[in-house]
């Protein structure tokens, strides 16, 4: 499968990721991996497998990436896998989808491979070419519109043996995303207390954490791209490319969540008040009264921010490529790559407080909406 730079031009595509998607057999997601979903696409694979086992390629060779969010940056969440929000789809002349690895490709693509070529300064037509784009990218939450700058100049002598071509973009995008997350699933133990009063709950499956999040970020991609083509006749050529691009991503998260392991609740050996609903194994809906007194306050939940101030991504590499054909059966071919991924969370800041002596509640709703969670006597949007 083939996508030339044309067919990225009839799409608003703002990555590569976004003109992969409309390829039979090629997934998109919105995540690396912890990080959650976002609005723009950032991982690509194959038939439904892991992002990891699809190898991304950048006119033939490996390109390194990172990631701003900091538990994609360790352990084995994200893998091999490239993040596609540091490649704008201005860099596209084409890109070619290997569903079957074939002898000839690099290792490391189990599921396939994707090869993205840009475009090479004595491909244009004509001596000096320039062009620039304009746009903008309206966000609904956070109501904001953000700019969106391209710009190529391209220039080759008049006997077409050598060409230099400049490319530089830079891109703002502000993002909020409002969601419910249900972490840290449990199994009550035979052992807990409550079980000795409320047999039936032995071995049910309840959240340790309901929150309703709220994540703010502004996203900044710049960078660009340097090509030098030199060709003096048929069979010789030599080109240079060096690319560069770097997302500053600082976010703020927060988080108001019931902690079901709070000193008040079921994983602290505090039974539900009569009329919880236990289903298919699990407490889908059940309320705690508050039992504490004044010098005795019981935990119910836990407001938590973090703010990961001067959080970015980057990757970057320079190319070198060489061919000769010496004769018509015989052609050398050289290529000499050096690629460097960043992913760097600076600092964060966390601030975590205990919601104490209002008892909490909560339903289990399914996927549309999939929790409802009261404090009684707190007004939740204070935090």
């Amino acid at each position: 499968e083939v996508i030339t730079a044309e067919d990225v031009g009839k799409m608003p595509d703002k990555n590569v990721a976004d003109s992969l998607q409309r390829v039979p057999g090629v997934n998109i997601s919105t995540s690396g991996a912890g990080s959650g979903g976002f609005d723009e696409n950032d991982r690509v694979s194959m038939r439904g497998t892991a992002p990891s086992l699809t190898q991304t390629l950048i006119n033939g060779h490996a390109v390194s990436s990172g990631d701003w969010f900091v538990l994609d940056q360790v352990g084995g969440a994200v893998g091999r896998s490239a993040s596609y929000s540091l490649l704008p789809s201005e860099i596209v002349g084409q890109v070619i989808v290997y569903k079957s690895p074939t002898a000839d490709q690099i290792e490391g693509g189990s599921s396939g491979s994707i090869d993205i070529k840009t475009r090479h300064p004595l491909d244009f037509k004509n001596a000096i070419s320039m062009e620039a784009t304009v746009q903008a990218v309206y966000a609904t939450l956070p109501e904001k519109t953000d700019p969106q700058v391209s710009a190529l100049f391209n220039w080759k002598n008049d006997a077409g043996t050598l060409g230099l071509m400049v490319q530089g973009f830079s891109e703002k995008r502000t993002l909020r995303r409002d969601g419910q997350e249900l972490l840290q699933w449990t199994q009550v133990a035979p052992t807990n207390a409550a079980v000795k009063t409320n047999p039936d709950l032995a071995n049910v499956w309840f959240p340790r954490l309901i929150g309703s999040s709220l994540f703010q970020q502004e996203r900044k991609r710049k960078g660009g791209l340097i090509d030098l083509q030199f060709k003096p006749n048929r069979d010789f050529s030599l080109e240079a490319t060096y690319f560069r691009s770097k997302m500053e991503a600082s976010n703020y998260n927060t988080n108001y969540m019931t902690d079901m392991n709070g000193s008040g609740m079921l994983g602290s050996g505090v039974a539900p008040d009569p009329g919880y609903v236990v289903r298919n194994g699990t407490l889908v809906s059940a309320s705690f009264t508050n039992k504490g007194t004044a010098g005795t306050p019981l935990r119910y939940g836990i407001v938590d921010n973090i703010v990961r101030d001067g959080a970015y991504a980057q990757t970057e590499f320079f190319d070198l490529d060489g061919k000769w054909r010496a004769t018509d059966r015989l052609v050398f071919t050289a290529k000499a790559v050096s690629t460097k991924g960043k992913g760097v969370t600076p600092s964060q800041g966390v601030y975590e407080g205990d919601v104490n002596n209002s008892g909490a509640s909560y339903q289990l709703n399914g996927l549309g909406s999939p929790a409802t969670v009261k404090f009684p006597n707190i007004n939740t949007a204070n935090f």
